[in-house]
This record gives structure tokens, sequence and C-alpha cells, in this order.
């Protein structure tokens, strides 16, 4: 947000209502709304982000206002060299906070699975010891080793894991599409149930950060709107699995679905391959030829266009 328009809108929406509450980590103030039974917030960061998440009809009210200050200041403000926005950072890994990622999203075979992990300074530090790092960089050996380690670490409580095996991810995405939503809703909506699976415990984090996916002010104001609304800074950011929460949740989910993809194999008779390689259409039309294509909605991610190539042999 334009620094001109900072003021205005804090003013505006105090106007409308807001009361100020104590801002989190990075963040430069924070205002609750509510009207006729429905609640927003509106939190503007140090980096000059504004992000506004809530339920009508108070959240269209503050979209409205910031719509109107940005369209009135921009009359006044002389153009400008476009600038580049610093990147976001997360607050030390050290403090206790939630991290979540996922696995699986690229893949045609398997499911969809999303792990959330709570870390506090000593759990950090065990973690670290244990050389947890973004599962991209560990061989899937390793990985299995790394994911015992972990669970041995971290009490049950203090991590979870969701599994959305392929009939009802197709079931999911089938509904969201014809709603007008796409896969960035459904990954946000696994990673909400992942966090409120771990906030029931009573868990309580000062922070919790995920990797940046789809377009970053979807995710702002889309995910997580009950936890934001609890004062829990929500943090999406590229390049997050350093942080040692996320790199072990990317571990788990990993995991869990290597697990899954060796137990199908077991059940099909046949080695189910990862990604969406060549041998993955040879063994999808080997798969149709056995089951026929509804049988394949089992086992694969049918919306991906990998399917089309499949159907095509």
């Amino acid at each position: 947000m334009a620094l001109a328009d900072r003021e205005p809108i804090h003013e505006r929406l105090r106007g409308l209502g807001g009361i100020e509450e104590p801002p989190g980590p990075y963040e430069a103030w924070r205002l609750k709304l509510s009207d006729r039974g429905s609640q927003a917030t509106a939190i503007l960061y140090q980096s000059g982000k504004l992000v506004i998440s809530g339920h009508a009809p108070v959240f269209d009210q503050a979209l409205a206002i910031v719509d109107a200050v940005g369209k009135r200041v921009a009359k006044k403000r002389p153009p400008i060299r476009p600038t580049t926005s610093a990147p976001v950072e997360a607050p030390p890994e050290n403090e206790p906070h939630i991290g979540t990622d996922e696995a699986g999203k690229g893949d045609f075979f398997g499911p969809l699975v999303t792990a959330g992990v709570y870390v506090d300074d000593r759990v950090t530090k065990l973690l670290r010891e244990l050389g947890v790092r973004d599962s991209k960089t560990v061989g899937d050996r390793e990985l299995r080793v790394l994911a015992g380690s972990i669970r041995d670490v971290v009490e049950d409580q203090k991590r979870a894991v969701i599994v959305v095996a392929p009939k009802r991810y197709n079931e999911l995405y089938r509904q969201m599409r014809s709603e007008g939503k796409n896969l960035n809703t459904l990954l946000a909506w696994t990673h909400t149930r992942v966090i409120e699976d771990l906030i029931r415990h009573g868990l309580r984090p000062k922070f919790i950060l995920s990797d940046q996916f789809g377009d970053k002010r979807y995710i702002e104001s889309r995910l997580l709107i009950d936890t934001r609304l609890s004062g829990v800074p929500v943090i999406q950011m590229h390049r997050a699995e350093a942080d040692v929460a996320v790199a072990a949740a990317s571990i788990l989910a990993r995991d869990a679905f290597l697990r899954w993809i060796d137990q199908a194999g077991r059940a099909l008779g046949l080695t189910v391959p990862k990604g969406a390689s060549p041998k993955v259409i040879e063994t999808g039309r080997l798969l149709v030829s056995r089951l026929g294509a509804d049988g394949l909605k089992d086992y694969a991610k049918v919306s991906f266009k990998t399917m089309e190539k499949v159907l095509a042999g």
C-alpha cells in the first residue's frame, strides 16, 4: 500500500467503528470491525501490506473504504517509478509457532497430503540436531527415517497430517470448480484444517507460517479467517521450508504420501510411479484397461491434464 494511503484508510476504518487491537509481529496496526453480527479484521504490516479478512457486510464495507481512498489519493499523487517490495521475512524460528506444508500436489497418482507442526525453542533445537530440512532435498529412504524421528520428538497433539485420498480429492475439486474456485481453494482448506486441528489441542502459537501458493492476495483474504480473527498472525512466504517447523511438516506430509503410494502399489500388484512422467501415463493406461476410467479415480487426480494423455492411449 502506498504511504499516502495508510493514514486515511486507518482513520476511515476507525470511523466505521474499528476497534484498535494490539498489533502482532511485523504489524503497524490492527483493527477489529463488526456490523450486524459480521466481523472483519484489518491489519497493516510494517512492510506496507494491508490485509482485510472477515465476513460481509462489514468486510465489504472495509474493502469499499480501501478502494475509495486508493482512487482518491491516486488522483492527487504524481506518477512514480515502480519499485520492488521487500520480501516477507518470518520471525525467528525458535519462537512458538506452527508451520504447514503439503505433498502430492503435482503428482498424478496418490493423495494430497497437508501437515502441520508446532515447535518451540526446545523442539526447534532438537529438530535441527536431527538434520530436519526441506523434504525436496531429502531422498526417500532418509526421509522415512527423519519422519520417524520427528514423530519421536514432536508430541502427537503438536503435529497433524491430513490425507485427501484421490477419490475425495476428485470430489472436492469438482465441487469447487462448479463454484468457480480452483486448486488454491482446496489447498487453503487443507492448511486450515491442519491448523484448526492443532489449535483445538490448546496450542497458542505466536504466528503461523506456510509456503506461499497461488495468488498471495487470495490467500491472505481467505486462508484461516477464524485463526486471523483470534489474533494469530498468518505469514505466507516463498521458500518457507527454510523454517524448521515448515520443513518438518514437509517431511511428514511427504512420508504420508509415500506410504499411501506403497500401500496402493501392494493392492494393485505394481509399482505406482510418482510425478507425471511417461511411466505415469503408461501405468495410468494399464489401470484404465483393468479398472476402467472410473476405477482410476480411486488412485489418481483425474483433473490433471495427464488424464487426457492416459485416455488418449
